[in-house]
């Protein structure tokens, strides 16, 4: 099962109920790419009728339908959309690098439902929820620098950060991006996009309209290029710091070395009395003499 229809079943049950899944909601991604992780946040806004079917979804599957939503019911209902959204990464990962998910893991999934869907099902407030999906990369999986792939709901906001020194080379499959060396913001796209993005690091929807860009449909590619929107990039390698001793030595300067701990010349005076004394007293300068009466 794809991820998103798992992710987006409150809007599949809007449009069995309203006939519209599209009406007042707006669903964004924010995505934060660590060397040895990855932090998904989901964003989900709902407003108008949209808020009904939310609050009466959770009325109805998790609560005893007296069309008033109460804290037991938000929490069973908290509870439910990490179950969903485990489940559903576990059927498809929804995260490759170098189009493989091997050594990807999810390491933890939180939920925080907005405290505004409490009370009557049919006041339709604006609530935005927030889902979490927290990854680990194992085995420096972004050391040399290639390509990584998401899975998203088309047309939804998407925005990438990732770590300071990448530098961002092309993407596919998001639409109206805008990039800015290693961060990034578009949409998902429906049709696939490759924009070259080497010599333009802070690109607008103007700058967009003047490069080449080709377009194909996404039922017709393969593997991680038929949905969802890759991002290829490198890292920029930073030397670190020459010390003292790796430098050249200047002219008519002395390349040997001088030691830094001389003994201190009245302390060397001292321990050379002492050592005389000793010797005096075991052989003494003159030979002794006795003197018989």
């Amino acid at each position: 099962m794809a991820i998103r229809t798992c992710l987006l079943g409150i809007i599949i049950f809007a449009a069995l109920v309203t006939g519209s899944a599209c009406a007042e909601y707006n669903w964004s991604n924010q995505i934060i790419i660590y060397p040895d992780g990855m932090e998904w946040q989901y964003i989900e806004e709902l407003s108008g009728m949209d808020t009904y079917v939310f609050k009466y979804d959770i009325d109805n599957r998790q609560g005893d339908k007296d069309h008033f939503v109460s804290t037991w019911e938000l929490m069973k209902a908290d509870k439910r959309m990490r179950e969903r959204f485990r489940y559903a990464i576990e059927g498809e990962m929804d995260v490759r690098i170098d189009n493989s998910s091997h050594g990807i893991e999810v390491l933890d999934i939180d939920a925080s439902l907005s405290n505004k869907a409490l009370g009557e099902v049919g006041s339709m407030t604006e609530l935005t929820n927030t889902y979490r999906v927290t990854y680990a990369f194992q085995g420096g999986l972004l050391e040399n620098g290639s390509a990584i792939w998401f899975l998203g709901e088309p047309g939804s906001l998407l925005s990438v950060s990732f770590p300071e020194g990448t530098r961002i080379i092309s993407t596919k499959g998001i639409d109206n991006v805008s990039i800015e060396t290693s961060y990034l913001y578009g949409k998902f796209g429906v049709i696939n996009k490759c924009i070259n993005a080497t010599d333009n690091e802070n690109m607008t929807d103007e700058n967009v309209a003047n490069e080449s860009v080709t377009y194909e449909s996404a039922t017709n590619n393969e593997g991680a290029d038929a949905e969802g929107a890759e991002i290829t990039y490198i890292l920029d390698i930073v030397l670190p710091p020459q010390n003292n001793l790796s430098e050249e030595p200047e002219e008519n300067e002395s390349t040997i070395p001088v030691p830094t701990d001389i003994p201190f010349p009245g302390t060397v005076y001292v321990l050379l009395v002492i050592v005389a004394a000793v010797l005096l007293q075991k052989n003494p300068p003159f030979g002794r003499i006795n003197i018989w009466t």
